[in-house]
Formats: structure tokens, sequence, C-alpha cells
């Protein structure tokens, strides 16, 4: 588990590289009286800054500390702020925002390979996720439709379902579509591990590390390949249907603890800390609750603690009434188990089988007992 500041420093300095001089930005913003154009680093300081004026703006001939990606914030009369991603080094820009599209990428234009490779990608999302809005509008006319038609309840009910799913489908906007069209159309790309660090990998690691050995060489021997590689690839050792790492630690009298041997049909691992409100609240539930509800079903909990000190972790579990199995190596973030399981923050929550390996992570604690429920029901 890394500390909040060494993540600041790698977000800071991924991407960087110590290309310095003089950036002269060119935009337009045509219709728009007023506005604001700021540049911010990722720290997320203001970098440069500029009011947009009778459709215009402009960063004359500023010093570039750095060339790397920085994040274009701006806002229009009766528009609402965007942040988009770009990348800078030293040379000219010409930025096209257009007020009538607000939501789309703006058109950027710059002898930069990396920006270029930006534009592409965010200009084939928009296509697709306008794709997406066109199948929205034409089920929404589809629902209107058979409320006019001559048909049963039971056949009304069912065609309004399976409409508003097909709406439902319709407006995921699916970041794993735009990321392989893009990877797909572009192979030898640059920038698409700033771009996946962006996304929510964690929910489904196992595609995005196959899709990060689809990239070239050149993206991931960057410093978003490599921080992109050393975060998925533990998450991907632990996703659905893999064998459970080895959990560091022993029980309270100093033993080992086979999870296998417990002979549940399902286990909920509870990555937990004494100092930590939520994990005590949710011990309670796990009593009154899922035990109570589960308990002469096949299921079972382990805790798994990210206590340093013995007497503290020993004393929440009398005070919380933990009577399952309890595991810590008293090691705190600097334990294993923080980056073998891909624990980034605490509490956390995993469901093996009753053959060790893992169901799921689950990222909300009040949808365990559902989880726990569809499983029993054909296990």
């Amino acid at each position: 588990m890394k500390y909040v500041s060494l993540i600041l420093l790698v977000l800071l300095f991924a991407g960087c590289d110590r290309s310095q001089g003089d950036i002269t930005i060119t935009g337009t913003a045509t219709g728009a009286n007023f506005g604001h154009v700021t540049i911010r680093d990722q720290a997320n300081n203001n970098v440069y800054s500029t009011d947009i004026s009778a459709g215009k703006f402009n960063i004359s001939k500023r010093f570039l500390q750095y060339s790397g990606y920085y994040k274009l914030v701006y806002s229009l009369s009766s528009a609402t702020t965007r942040r988009v991603d770009i990348f800078l080094q030293p040379g000219e820009y010409s930025i096209n925002i257009n007020p009538k599209k607000i939501n789309n990428y703006p058109l950027i234009t710059s002898l930069s390979k990396k920006q270029t490779e930006l534009s592409a990608y965010y200009t084939l999302a928009d296509s697709i996720n306008a794709e997406n809005r066109k199948r929205v509008i034409a089920i929404h006319s589809q629902i209107e439709g058979v409320e006019n038609q001559a048909v049963t309840l039971e056949e009304h009910a069912a065609m309004t379902a399976k409409l508003h799913e097909d709406e439902l489908n319709a407006n995921r906007v699916d970041e794993l579509t735009n990321l392989n069209a893009f990877i797909n159309k572009y192979p030898e790309n640059e920038i698409a591990p700033h771009i996946m660090l962006q996304m929510d990998y964690q929910n489904n690691p196992t595609e995005f590390y196959t899709i990060f050995q689809k990239l070239s060489s050149a993206a991931k021997s960057s410093d978003d390949g490599k921080e992109l590689e050393s975060k998925l690839k533990p998450l991907a050792n632990v996703s659905a249907g893999t064998s459970t790492p080895t959990i560091a630690g022993k029980t309270p009298d100093g033993k080992t603890l086979d999870i296998k041997a417990m002979n549940k049909k399902i286990i909920l691992l509870d990555f937990w800390r004494s100092t930590n409100g939520t994990s005590r609240d949710n011990h309670q539930y796990m009593i009154t609750g899922l035990l109570s509800q589960f308990g002469d079903k096949g299921f079972g909990i382990v805790s798994i603690s990210f206590d340093t000190e013995k007497n503290r972790w020993t004393t929440a579990i009398t005070g919380d009434k933990m009577t399952w199995p309890q595991i810590s190596d008293l090691k705190g973030d600097d334990s294993p188990n923080a980056d073998s399981w891909g624990i980034k923050s605490i509490p956390a929550y995993c469901l093996l089988d009753s053959h060790g390996q893992i169901i799921e992570h689950v990222k909300d604690f009040n949808n365990v007992a559902a989880s726990v429920a569809n499983y029993l029901k054909t296990h």
C-alpha cells in the first residue's frame, strides 16, 4: 500500500521530461463573448491563465518548465467548466473550442506527436459516444411507440422492459470499447498508458492487463507504462477466477490458517484496521446480518488486519466480538498483503469459493449480502 505522498510524486512526474522552452497558444471559441482558460499541471497548480474575449484567447510566448501532460480547463458563457488532457511541449499550439459541442474534445493542432495522439483518442471516443446517444434517442422513440400499440398488458410490460434494458446498455459509455478502437487504429501510440491510468481499471484488471500487453514497446517503457504495469499486474493476479495469493500473517496465538480447511462454500475476506471506524462498524453487520443469515449455509469470514500493534489489534477483536479467524503480520501499510491482494484502501472485501479461488472483489460492502445469497443459490 503506497503512501499518499509517493502517489502524488508519481502523478506529478509521470509522463514529464526535461524539455524546456517557449510555448505559444492561440485559441478560438467562436461565438463565446467571454470565458476563461487555465492550464494546470498534474499537481493541479495553475501554470497559465487567460480570458476569452470576442471568441479568442492567447497565451503569447511563455516559458514552459517541462514537457508533459497538463489539464486544459475552460469555461464559456452559459456553459459548465470542462477539463481535458493536453500534452504540452515548447512550440506553437492552436486550440479551437466549439461552444456548440462543449462536451467534445477541442481541435488542437501542434507539432507534438503525443498531443496528436491524444486528439486522435478523444476524437474517436467522442464519435463512439455520439453513436451511443443516437441509439438512446432511437430507443426513446420506440418506447413512445409502444405506448400507442394495441397489445396486452403483459406484452406491453415485456416490450417496455426490453427497451429500457437496451437504453441502459446504450447509456453505458464503455471505456474498453473506446480504448480498443483507438489501439486497433493506432497500435504504435505512446499515450495509451496515460489514458488507462485515468480509467476504472481496478474493476476489470485482467482485461486491462491483456490490453496493456498489446501496447507498443515505447508505450510500455514510458513512465506511465511502468506505473500502469506495476498497478495492473498484481490486480490481474487477484481477479475473479484466479487462485488466491498467499495471505501473510498469523492468528493472535501465532498459528497459520488454512482457508480451505474451513470447509466453507463461500468465505468473505475482510481487510481492516482497528483504527478505521468503517471497518469496525461493518463488523457489527457481519454478526447481525451476514452470519445470522448465512452462517449455517456454508458462509464464513476471515479478517486480515493492517494493524502494527498486537495489543490494539487483539483489543479490537474482543471489542467487536469477532469470533471468526483473524490474521495479521502487524506490518501495517508495509504488509505484502496490500500489493498481493491489490488493496488500495481500508476496508476492502473479497469473496472466495471453497477451493480458494476468487469469486469477486466487492466494491461496496452493502452488496456483500446479495453476492453471497446469489452464490449460495447455485452452489
